[in-house]
């Protein structure tokens, strides 16, 4: 019981944060709900495995009981799918917003305008979690202490009553019905969220595409961009299997080019064209995705198709920049002779 307690006290206090329309709260409600799904997975994991131990003839090894119980995420998320107990759409799901989650918690603030639609969504998923995937943790010791905030989902409290078990459907309906009604939509935002992302890529494209000369035939800058990015990724490769330092190799260095030629000689670029209109078709798409599983399937398929595209673009626009700020610092310099 002190383990039901646990989880509802989270999920209880992420949708109080859920409904303060601000990225902090929306911040703290996601990482609440991302824990209390890890509770529910590895009990039930736990469950799975010790009905496995329990058999004549157990279908799991000692390694692999370790790799479950252990304290790699997706390995549980996994297990459960294999085991019916999860949907694919729900473990690519929530094997998605956990890495949102990890991505606050350790790197810092990213993607405000679609964090409150996320934990939204993560929060409904997890409360649906509680009921199929509760085991049904039994007794109330004498010792354990309800707050009086929890009392609407364990009535018995009120009541000092020890009883076995607890109604799961109960305490998720209550917890649901506290969603606020503006609480955004997530396959809306994530397809505004997309939509500006392909708009933003696009725009720096626009203001490098004339190369450091300002001379430079776009198309040429397009093809060239794909061709560094290539190119850094095979020579971070050699650095690392030859035990050196992972330099970075700036866009377009003329001194490179001669290696370039030999390490890629039959190279073609994954892009040929810009795919800004197809991007975009796609993004709105996830608008009409009809439910959140859906929606963070697309959403996630369209970020990493970009991915390629942003990191060789982010890279050419920090040495262009770069270019461009010390051909400033060097003229003001001049001016002030």
């Amino acid at each position: 019981m002190r383990f039901a307690t646990l989880i509802v006290e989270q999920l209880d206090r992420a949708v109080t944060e859920i409904a303060v329309d601000h990225p902090l709260n929306a911040r703290i409600a996601l990482i609440l709900v991302d824990n209390a799904a890890e509770l529910i997975i590895h009990r039930r994991c736990e469950h799975f495995v010790r009905a496995d131990q329990r058999r004549g003839a157990p279908t799991l090894t000692a390694a692999k009981r370790r790799s479950i119980l252990g304290h790699y995420f997706a390995e549980k998320i996994k297990f459960l799918e294999k085991a019916s107990a999860l949907s694919a759409e729900e473990r690519h799901f929530i094997g998605e917003l956990h890495n949102h989650r990890n991505t606050l918690y350790h790197v810092g603030l990213e993607n405000d305008d679609i964090i409150r639609a996320l934990a939204t969504a993560y929060f409904q998923l997890t409360c649906d979690l509680l009921v199929r995937l509760d085991n049904r943790t039994l007794g109330w010791p004498k010792n354990l202490v309800i707050a009086t905030s929890l009392h609407r989902y364990f009535p018995e409290a009120t009541k000092g009553l020890r009883f076995p078990g607890f109604d799961t459907g109960h305490v998720a309906k209550e917890l649901v019905r506290r969603v606020p009604t503006d609480a955004p939509a997530l396959p809306a935002a994530l397809s505004q969220h997309s939509m500006a992302a392909v708009d933003r890529l696009e725009a720096l494209i626009e203001s490098i595409k004339l190369g450091l000369d300002r001379k430079n035939d776009p198309d040429d800058t397009f093809r060239q961009l794909q061709h560094d990015l290539d190119f850094q990724v095979i020579v971070r490769e050699r650095m690392r299997q030859a035990g050196r330092e992972d330099d970075f190799v700036p866009f377009g260095h003329p001194a490179l080019k001669e290696l370039a030629e030999k390490l890629m000689p039959d190279w073609k670029p994954r892009y040929r064209s810009r795919p800004f209109a197809k991007w975009r078709t796609r993004a709105k798409a996830i608008e009409s995705c009809a439910d959140a599983l859906s929606a963070v399937r697309k959403f996630t398929d369209l970020r990493a198709e970009m991915s390629y595209l942003v990191e060789a673009v982010e890279d050419a626009a920090e040495t262009f920049w770069g270019w461009v700020q010390q051909q400033e610092d060097a003229a003001q310099d001049a001016r002030g002779r």
